[in-house]
């Protein structure tokens, strides 16, 4: 299920990010309430958008131990080796204390999202490998080819992030059965939330 996207925007040094409603196991199928992406409770400027389960939804919405290290008033840097030194160890601890890490033949393995903070964008794999695509875009879930294809075709054109993210979401829907509206998008600029029924 799902289709995660989570865009750059140079212009505005921040990034959005879309996501689709749909919950299924498969064989049947829900709209949740609950939008798949969302602000960090705990910093402004960090949007997150997740895949693989409700629960791992639940955890990093409410979370307040991913960034424990940051105090608001010190100017710390975050990137790629943040991420991967201080971000993955408490997200780890995350995981297996929310009871979803699973362990499968001495293979440890989380769940897959992206995370915007500020004007960054990483992609969260299962093996808490983390993802910086040069092209300044990510996409995750069962209808994440659909959305890469659609997002390299607006790529250099005029249009509007927020349309770029509507119209890859829109062709994920499209030919993928595990994706459905409302589409939730939001950025990590400011507290807009916009909606597509």
């Amino acid at each position: 299920m799902t289709c995660i996207i989570g865009l750059k925007d140079k212009k505005n040094k921040c990034v959005w990010m879309g996501a689709d409603s749909l919950g299924s196991n498969g064989y049947s199928k829900n709209v949740q309430a609950q939008t798949k992406c969302f602000k960090y409770k705990e910093r402004e400027d960090t949007v997150i958008g997740s895949t693989s389960t409700f629960r791992q939804i639940d955890l990093l919405k409410y979370d307040i131990t991913l960034f424990p290290e940051i105090d608001k008033y010190k100017n710390v840097e975050i990137n790629h080796e943040y991420m991967v030194t201080k971000f993955i160890p408490n997200l780890h601890n995350l995981f297996s204390k929310g009871f979803i890490e699973e362990n499968k033949n001495g293979v440890v393995s989380g769940g897959n999202f992206i995370i915007g903070i500020k004007e960054e964008l990483y992609e969260i794999q299962d093996d808490y490998s983390v993802l910086d695509n040069k092209d300044g875009y990510a996409a995750v879930g069962c209808g994440e080819d659909y959305a890469y294809a659609s997002l390299f075709t607006t790529e250099g054109t005029e249009m509007e992030i927020k349309d770029r993210i509507i119209k890859a979401l829109e062709s994920a829907e499209k030919f993928s059965c595990g994706v459905q509206r409302p589409f939730t998008i939001i950025n990590t600029m400011n507290n807009e939330v916009i909606t597509v029924e």
